[in-house]
């Protein structure tokens, strides 16, 4: 009986430590982006929209909006490419030092450092950074993948970038931003 028990223990315990180990790889291996794939052609979260319209000149049109304590401008630059900057909403900055939160990429005209860009198979980045869970935006009516971004300074509203895909696979947008 105690040969029994003692085998049924170490059992269990080499079953816990393989759960513990795949869980601990899965939720540390493969869900991060480094913040500079957060980049397209040089701008990204945490630039001014100064730097943004020094880069990019200036955009084509404005959407300004100012509701639920925050307040913020998307520069629309082209159908394919936008890019938003905000603050609370009683914060006194001007428009040019707003800082980007997120940007909307539906072409390849721009890539990411590692030449992540619309049209290329979600694959792609799954190789780079590893496979998540495909999800559904209703509000969109698309499916996606999002990726969070390695930072020791990590708070609650920091972005993530989602790759739109098609029913093949293949990226159709890539949107960074935040969920407020």
């Amino acid at each position: 009986m105690r040969k029994i028990l003692f085998i049924f223990t170490i059992c269990v315990g080499y079953v816990i430590k393989i759960c513990l180990v795949y869980s601990f790889s899965n939720i540390c291996l493969a869900h991060w982006l480094p913040k500079s794939e957060l980049f397209v052609g040089g701008v990204g979260p945490g630039c001014t929209l100064e730097y943004v319209a020094s880069v990019y000149g200036q955009p084509k049109e404005k959407r300004w909006f100012n509701s639920d304590g925050v307040r913020g401008v998307t520069y629309i630059y082209s159908p394919y490419f936008s890019i938003t900057g905000r603050t609370g909403s009683r914060d006194p900055r001007p428009e040019s030092e707003l800082i980007v939160v997120g940007y909307t990429l539906k072409n390849n005209s721009l890539s990411t450092q590692s030449g992540l860009t619309v049209g290329i198979p979600y694959e792609t980045v799954a190789g780079m950074y590893g496979t998540v869970k495909k999800e559904y935006d209703s509000y969109r009516n698309k499916f996606y993948y999002s990726y969070d971004w390695d930072d020791e300074k990590r708070h609650y509203f920091q972005p993530v970038m989602c790759f739109f895909v098609d029913k093949n696979n293949i990226i159709t947008e890539i949107y960074v931003g935040t969920d407020w």
